[in-house]
């Protein structure tokens, strides 16, 4: 109901929503991307930016301005002096971290196991290390999707799994982690 509601207003305001992602909305020069109840406007005029949000409030909205998208929805978002952006979400890997208990451990250089195929390894026991199989998954998903291009296809692997998880599969999220704690520990946890 709330994004019916919000797809009305934003439309009698003129925006038309993206083909490809009905939470992206345009108009002119003005990008409005929308998450469950967060947004943020991009564009390259902050009059035209500053506008948007008044007509937006105009219509009984109650937004707030909070500025500078630094972090929004979790995601570290800096512009670099050669006008690119870097996005980081240093606190959802440290999470991932302390949740598995490898906060001390040593890292690996790869995000996977090349050399070894993961499959349902039935003959294996369940999974028994101290961590919750599926709420790793969920966080290396998200992690994934949002700034880490580069973990996809290993997560998408251990995901698989997630139903009837068994020793191997718990370790490759471990050998993954590593990965993350490697690249956190050398400031290569962004995606340009």
């Amino acid at each position: 109901m709330w994004n019916s509601f919000l797809v009305d207003k934003l439309t009698s305001l003129g925006y038309t929503s993206l083909l490809i992602d009905d939470c992206v909305f345009f108009r002119g020069n003005i990008i409005f991307m929308v998450y469950v109840d967060d947004g943020i406007f991009l564009g390259n005029d902050d009059s035209q930016l500053q506008l948007a949000i008044k007509e937006i409030q105009g219509l009984g909205l109650n937004i707030e301005d909070q500025g500078h998208p630094a972090d929004y929805v979790g995601v570290n978002i800096k512009k670099m002096k050669d006008g690119s952006y870097e996005f980081t979400q240093r606190a959802l890997i440290d999470s991932i971290i302390e949740d598995v208990g490898l906060k001390d451990a040593k890292v690996k250089p790869v995000p996977a196991k090349v050399s070894q195929r993961l499959h349902a390894f039935m003959d294996e026991p369940p999974c028994n290390l101290n961590f919750n199989y599926r709420s790793a998954v969920g966080k290396l998903n998200y992690l994934a999707q949002t700034t880490r291009p580069d973990i996809m296809y290993a997560t998408h692997q251990v995901a698989k799994y997630s139903s009837d998880p068994r020793q191997s599969h718990g370790e490759a999220i471990l050998y993954l982690v590593r990965y993350l704690k490697k690249t956190r520990d050398l400031g290569l946890e962004f995606t340009p």
